[in-house]
This record gives C-alpha cells, sequence and structure tokens, in this order.
C-alpha cells in the first residue's frame, strides 16, 4: 500500500467531501426544521440523543482502532485479517446494541415523557448499526488514500436523505414514513461500506483472529470509554433539558447547541494527520511532530476563530435562516456554542493516542465529565436553559489544558513550545476587535431598516471576511506551504 501521497492533498479532499456533505446536510436539517413541529423536531431529537449515547457505550471505541491498527500493516494478509475481523467483530455488538436499546425502549419513553418515541423503536433498533458500520469508512478510505471515494461516498449519502425530506415535504408525509424512509437510507449506506471494504483486498475471510481482538480491545476499550465519557459529557445537556423541559423547548435548545459546521478544516486535517503522526513518534520524531501539529493548528484557528466570531456577532439572522423564527429563543444558547468551536481547532488528545496513552485520555474524560456534571446541575439551576451550554464550554476546556499538559510531560517538551499560542493569540485578539467594530456598525447603521437583517448580516459580513483575507493571507499561505513541503513521508 502506497503512502505517498501528500498531506495537504487528502486534507483538501477531505475537507471538500465534508463541505458539500455538510452544506446538503445544513439544508435538509433547515427544511426539517421548518415543516415539522417543534414536536416532531423534539422527538427525532430525542432518537438520535438515544442513538449516539448507544453508540458511545457500545462499540468499545473500535472505529478508533482503524487508523492504528491499519496504518501499522506491512502487507495485504495483515490488513485482510484486521478488517476481517474488525467489520465482524463491530457488527455482532452493533446487533447487541439494538436489541439492547429495543429491549429499553419503555425506559426511554418514560425518561423523556414522550409516547410518541413508541412509534419510533425501530430506529433504536436499526440506526445505531447503521451509523456504526458507516463511520468507519472515513478512516478505513483514509488509510488507503481514497479520499476521492470518500466525496463520492458522503455527497451522495447527503443528496440521497435531502430527497427523501422533498419528497415527505412534497407528497406530505407523516413523520413516521419520513423516518422509515431515513432509517432505509442509511441501512443501504451501511451494506454499502460492507461490500466497499470486500473489494479493497479482494475478499475478506469469514473468520476472526482472537488474538487480534485481544489486541484491538486492549487498545481501544480505554479510548471507548473516554469517548462514552467524552459523548456522556458533551449530551448530558440535553439529557437534562430533555429531563426539565418539554419537548418543544429540547427542540430549540437541539438547533442552538449544534455547532456549525466549521471545524471541517481542523477534523479533516486531524484525520490525515493521525496516520502520519504515529509513525513519526514511532520513529522518535517529535520535535517534527509538535512542527507539523502546531502548522496545522494555525491553520485551522484561522478559519475557525473568523466563523466563531461572525457567529457571535449576527447569531439571530443565522438562527433565522437556518432554523426560522420559531427557534430564535435560543440565540444566547447558540452564541455560547459559537465560542464553543474555537475549542475544536484540534484533537487535543491526538498525541496521546498516537503514542499509545490511551489511558491517559480516559482519565482525562472522567475528569471532564464529573466536572460537566456539577456545571451542568449548578448552572442550570444559575441560568437557566442557557447553563448547560456554559457548563460545556467550561469542561472541554479543563479536560483540553489537562491533555496538553500530559502530551508536554511524553514528548518532553515544553508546555509553551508545545502550542502556537502566540499566533493563536495574535488571531484571536484580531477578531475580537474586528467583531465588536461590526457589532456596533449593525447596531446604528441604516442597513437593516432598508433590506432587512439577513441583508445586512451578508453585507456587513462580507466586508469583514475581505478584510480579514487581506490580513491573513501570507500566515495562511506560510502555514500551508510548511504542512506540505517540510515534513515528507516516504514508506
Amino acid at each position: 500500500m502506497k503512502m505517498q501521497n501528500n498531506l495537504g492533498r487528502d486534507a483538501v479532499n477531505l475537507t471538500l467531501s465534508k463541505v458539500i456533505a455538510l452544506g446538503i446536510t445544513m439544508l435538509s436539517s433547515m427544511l426539517l426544521s421548518r415543516f415539522r413541529t417543534l414536536e416532531e423536531y423534539g422527538t427525532y431529537s430525542q432518537l438520535m440523543l438515544v442513538v449516539q449515547l448507544a453508540i458511545s457505550i457500545f462499540t468499545l471505541g473500535l472505529p478508533n482502532s482503524i487508523n492504528f491498527f491499519l496504518a501499522r500493516t506491512e502487507s495485504s494478509n495483515e490488513r485482510k485479517n484486521f478488517l476481517s475481523t474488525y467489520y465482524i467483530f463491530n457488527t455482532c455488538l452493533c446487533v447487541i446494541m439494538g436489541l439492547i436499546l429495543f429491549l429499553l425502549s419503555p425506559i426511554v419513553v418514560k425518561y423523556f415523557n414522550n409516547n410518541a418515541i413508541k412509534n419510533f423503536i425501530y430506529v433504536l433498533l436499526i440506526l445505531p448499526w447503521a451509523t456504526v458500520i458507516m463511520s468507519s469508512i472515513e478512516n478505513i478510505l483514509i488509510v488507503y488514500k481514497k479520499t476521492v471515494n470518500l466525496i463520492l461516498f458522503r455527497v451522495s449519502n447527503s443528496i440521497l436523505l435531502l430527497i427523501v425530506i422533498i419528497v415527505a415535504v412534497i407528497f406530505q408525509l407523516s413523520f413516521n414514513i419520513y423516518m422509515i424512509m431515513y432509517v432505509a437510507v442509511q441501512s443501504l449506506y451501511a451494506i454499502i461500506v460492507y461490500f466497499f471494504v470486500y473489494k479493497l483486498e479482494n475478499r475478506l475471510k469469514l473468520s476472526v483472529d482472537k488474538k487480534l481482538i485481544y489486541k484491538i480491545l486492549k487498545f481501544s476499550i480505554p479510548l471507548g470509554l473516554a469517548t462514552m465519557v467524552g459523548t456522556i459529557s458533551i449530551e448530558i445537556d440535553k439529557l437534562l433539558v430533555g429531563a426539565f423541559y418539554s419537548t418543544d423547548q429540547l427542540a430549540i435548545y437541539t438547533n442552538a447547541s449544534k455547532e456549525m459546521p466549521v471545524t471541517i478544516i481542523a477534523s479533516s486535517l486531524t484525520a490525515v494527520l493521525m496516520p502520519k503522526l504515529v509513525r513519526l513518534l514511532k520513529n522518535g520524531k517529535n520535535n517534527e511532530v509538535v512542527k507539523l501539529w502546531g502548522e496545522t493548528i494555525i491553520l485551522s484557528y484561522v478559519f475557525i476563530c473568523f466563523f466563531t466570531a461572525f457567529l457571535f456577532v449576527f447569531a439571530p439572522q443565522i438562527m433565522e435562516v437556518l432554523y426560522s423564527e420559531k427557534y430564535l429563543p435560543g440565540v444566547n444558547i447558540f452564541r455560547i456554542y459559537s465560542i464553543v468551536l474555537l475549542l475544536r481547532v484540534t484533537y487535543f488528545g491526538m498525541v496521546l493516542n498516537s503514542i499509545g496513552k490511551t489511558k491517559m485520555i480516559f482519565y482525562c474524560s472522567i475528569a471532564s465529565l464529573l466536572l460537566n456534571v456539577v456545571f451542568n446541575f449548578l448552572f442550570l439551576y444559575l441560568f437557566g436553559m442557557s447553563g448547560p451550554a456554559i457548563a460545556t464550554f467550561l469542561s472541554i476546556l479543563i479536560v483540553n489544558l489537562v491533555q496538553l499538559i500530559f502530551t508536554s510531560h511524553y514528548l518532553k517538551i515544553s508546555f509553551k513550545k508545545l502550542f502556537p499560542w502566540h499566533s493563536l493569540g495574535i488571531i484571536t485578539i484580531f477578531n475580537v476587535i474586528l467583531g465588536s467594530c461590526f457589532y456596533f456598525i449593525q447596531g446604528w447603521m441604516s442597513i437593516e431598516r432598508l433590506y432587512g437583517s439577513i441583508v445586512e448580516a451578508i453585507i456587513l459580513g462580507s466586508i469583514w471576511l475581505a478584510i480579514y483575507i487581506l490580513v491573513f493571507f501570507r500566515l495562511i499561505k506560510k502555514s500551508w506551504n510548511s504542512i506540505n513541503e517540510n515534513i515528507v513521508e516516504r514508506d
């Protein structure tokens, strides 16, 4: 398997697939928000919440093992053995997960106090399996350097889901019929994943390597526990809102708390960077790891920081465009989650993951969860529905800093040199100043009275973006060139 592809090109392909897919997904969310009642959308949110929590609990961190084990294989037989073992074992776990959710459905109904969930038990039975199997294809295709195929897979899936929504709207289909069609599409693509992987190594084996399973579980279970804890930590706000507020209010909170898809550059760079860091760290090239990681962080943060400021300033207009006026009570929650985007600039446990220190990631996640639980109850009491959003921000911030401290220790590189603090500080200050200016400008200019607040946001945002690009173009170019030229991997 050749590994000479350019890091930047892989990141661009992956980012392109995410941009298109997320754009279509956002359009789908806009249509669902407008053409479904708050109660229906709230029920949908409750189902998705349960599915995501179940996946984080039952998958044992297996998806995280793909990058680590597959990237380290040296022959076709090793790859075939890993893929055969992975998919057989993972499928069995997914079947068990679906059956358990089916049996626990009465408890789900009681917790959310929503009898409508009884009509969607099949979602809890089938969707977790489809979601888990579909999610694995990203890591597989990245390791095999088939990011173009990943674009086709993601985009076609998103388009088909959008078509399902449009058909449901045009023919005024019931919410139950829409959900059946949604689950059917996801199941179809999960089956396609099996065929895709089957062809990658020219047939897989219908057998399981028990010793390999042990190695995979030894590596992945700490990560899986960390993922489980992290997911609960992230979703606990919705769990509390779902328990203490109505289904309609949960619908508002769910949309307001959706993180906008502006971290796709960071996630794409992280995905293609992970296999390379594993190899560099294996060869003891710690300084090269920090240099490469730092350049990807700067490149990601330039974009994320701008969009964070833009989303914060024009939050009411953006929410109205995305979800309609009935979701505007969640503007403050939306703004808080816009700030959370700054903490998604990279995967802070990436180096710990790459050197196999998965237990440390788990311990950090446990600490984050405990803090988040305390913060959620405290801030829910103090600030109402905005409280859980504040708790989410603080818990993520703390765990990120702790992971950086441990990374600094294991790499034997000072905390100050580990992260590009100076560059990030300059970018942040510039965005705060520019964001404050445009916040006050929109308050006293007459554009809104003449053309409406949405047109005002577009005009001011375009001017803002032009200024921003002029200021940071050289920095973006420098980081991009450094990523592609300074680190060349030869296998």
